[in-house]
Formats: C-alpha cells, sequence, structure tokens
C-alpha cells in the first residue's frame, strides 16, 4: 500500500533542501523541523533495525552451538547410561544366580532330610511292628 522507497527519497529530497536552506542561515519553519525530526527517526529505526538483525542472528548462532552442545552431552549422556544398564543388569544376573544356588542348596538339604525322616519313619514302623508281633 505505501512504498517504503517512495517515502525515503521524499524525506531525503527534503532533508537535504531543510539542511541547504540552514546552509544559508535561513530561518526554518516548524513544518520543516518535524521534517528534520521524522527524518532522525528514521535513521535511528534503521539502526536500530540493522543492530536488531545482527543481534538475531548472533544469537541463532549462540542457539545453533549450544544445541549441538546439547546434542552432544545427551549423546554422551546415554552412552553412559547404556553402560550404566548393562553393569546393572549383570549384577542383577549374578544377585539372581546367587539366589538360584541358595534354593537349590535348600531344596538338596530339604530332600535329604525328608529321605532320612521316611528311612526313620519305616524303621521305627518296623520296629514297632516287629515289637508287637513278638508280645
Amino acid at each position: 500500500m505505501f512504498d517504503d522507497s517512495m517515502f525515503e527519497k521524499w524525506l531525503d529530497n527534503k532533508t537535504n533542501d531543510i539542511v541547504y536552506k540552514m546552509g544559508k542561515g535561513e530561518k526554518i519553519e516548524s513544518e520543516e523541523m518535524m521534517v528534520l525530526v521524522l527524518k532522525a527517526q528514521s535513521n535511528h529505526f534503521h539502526h536500530l533495525d540493522k543492530e536488531l538483525r545482527e543481534d538475531t542472528k548472533d544469537l541463532r548462532e549462540d542457539m545453533s552451538n549450544l544445541n549441538k552442545d546439547l546434542r552432544k552431552d545427551m549423546n554422551k549422556l546415554n552412552i553412559e547410561l547404556k553402560g550404566e544398564m548393562n553393569t546393572l543388569r549383570e549384577d542383577m544376573d549374578k544377585r539372581f544366580e546367587q539366589v538360584d544356588k541358595k534354593f537349590d542348596a535348600v531344596i538338596f538339604r530339604m530332600d535329604r532330610f525328608m529321605f532320612w525322616s521316611l528311612g526313620l519313619t519305616l524303621s521305627s514302623t518296623i520296629f514297632i511292628i516287629g515289637f508287637l508281633k513278638f508280645f
């Protein structure tokens, strides 16, 4: 709708005319002072825009570097966690093997106890039956 280049040209021409007029020592009107203030603001906005774009570029680079560093750190952490998980898994496997061995030992002892208990019960029964037959 409004062409910036047309406005810039008009503003440049007007400010050049006003500066030339001031150079001759002529007085300037309040409207001409407003044009000078407008030109000063336009220059100020131009410089702010330029700085903002440069700062944004630097910010993008910083964010990109941070992103790369974060990815490296995450990959390193992931590798460390995998190593720790493998170590924990191995430790748990060893513990389960130890528990299995203990259960096997307990079951073996129970089997032996049951064998001796059965033998003692049978021999006691035979002894009692034999004793009752003689009397």
